[in-house]
């Protein structure tokens, strides 16, 4: 609470912390003077304190304050930032000007004219009461802006970065999303034609098939709305899917899912392998007229996930197309934008095969209450 009070005071945009901010600024810039004058002027100190604190307020804050003002929030952003050069400078000028007349005049009136008096020569007398603006205007004024400018700069850029990272994870939200509103209805277009073959034939597996994927569509739509789910009921989601594919492709398929390590309180983003699994029945497996297979690794070692899915293809020209499917292209957007340098994909071809490797680091569920049912530790269809 104590941090965030003083961030909101140094970055905040708000009325009262832009009060503060300035208030606590030129309050340094105060105490600085104070000990800068009455280190180098110790006699007027020890002469008038009422006297040094009205020089010291003056020349170190008031005076800095017009010169800081002036150019930061009128002739940087109407002229400098507009490429306005001359009136910059012309402006530049006149608050030079503005600020070395009011110096001369407090100078006069501060001395009450004492020390003037005592000169003879009238240039010299007037060179005396302007003399002290001149050093002090060219001395601590432009240096005491560098520095405010400079924090004022920090903190638009610190704000603009706020800005960019906020839009950055809301562009990748609503992509996310909509990519994973993509992932439903090709799963669901693929999975009905299954069920629907055996409706066709009255086969009573029907009734079965359409049980599992009502609590696969139950998962889907009511469990994966967040970033991450369990990792235990995404393995149970592939399982129970390439369940409903054996079943339609009977013994004609051959097909091995070994799943095996420690899944427990792992958090994966949803639906982010099940694309790999759908192009391998979808173009591969589909496409096979005679002895078709499909093998599935997935390794759980501490906090990485290792995913290796290899299946049986066609012809090259099939091939091409599975590279180029929907589902394998928005598995790429999603781990780019959810595992930035967190994950590693590897999809390689050979005149036969089609092998999908990637490996993902997870994240630890260290809060869960309660344990899904786990998925096998080793399962093979054969």
């Amino acid at each position: 609470m104590k941090y965030q009070r003083l961030y909101n005071i140094v970055f905040s945009d708000d009325r009262s912390s832009r009060w503060k901010r300035h208030f606590l600024f030129w309050l340094a810039v105060f105490f600085y003077h104070f000990l800068r004058i009455g280190i180098m002027m110790p006699g007027i100190n020890s002469r008038n304190i009422w006297s040094f604190l009205e020089l010291v307020t003056y020349w170190g804050v008031i005076t800095n304050m017009i010169f800081t003002y002036s150019i930061v929030y009128f002739l940087v952003p109407r002229f400098f930032k507009k490429d306005k050069y001359g009136l910059f400078v012309f402006g530049l000028l006149l608050v030079f000007a503005l600020i070395q007349g009011l110096g001369a005049i407090h100078t006069y009136l501060y001395l009450g004219n004492p020390a003037s008096n005592a000169i003879a020569n009238p240039i010299e007398r007037v060179f005396s009461i302007i003399r002290p603006g001149f050093i002090r205007l060219f001395g601590n004024p432009p240096l005491i802006c560098c520095l405010f400018l400079s924090l004022k700069t920090l903190k638009s850029w610190h704000l603009e970065q706020l800005k960019t990272e906020t839009l950055e994870k809301e562009n990748a939200s609503a992509e996310i999303q909509l990519l994973k509103a993509q992932v439903h209805p090709h799963f669901l277009f693929n999975t009905l034609n299954n069920i629907y073959s055996f409706s066709l034939s009255r086969s009573p597996q029907a009734g079965a098939l359409v049980k599992k994927l009502s609590e696969m569509l139950g998962y889907m739509i009511h469990e994966c709305e967040g970033k991450l789910v369990p990792l235990e009921r995404e393995l149970k989601l592939i399982e129970d899917y390439m369940g409903l594919e054996k079943v339609r492709y009977g013994k004609r398929l051959n097909m091995e899912i070994d799943i095996h390590g420690d899944f427990e309180n792992k958090l994966i983003a949803p639906l982010l392998m099940i694309p790999f699994i759908e192009n391998s029945f979808k173009h591969g497996t589909s496409q096979m007229l005679r002895q078709p297979w499909i093998k599935l690794e997935i390794t759980i070692v501490d906090s990485q996930l290792f995913f290796k899915l290899s299946n049986s293809k066609p012809s090259v020209a099939v091939t091409i197309k599975q590279n180029k499917g929907i589902g394998l292209t928005n598995v790429k957007k999603r781990l780019q934008l959810l595992y930035p340098g967190k994950h590693q994909l590897d999809i390689h071809s050979t005149e036969d095969t089609f092998i999908v490797n990637m490996q993902l680091l997870l994240e630890e569920n260290d809060f869960a209450d309660n344990k899904l049912s786990q998925p096998g530790n080793a399962v093979a269809y054969a």
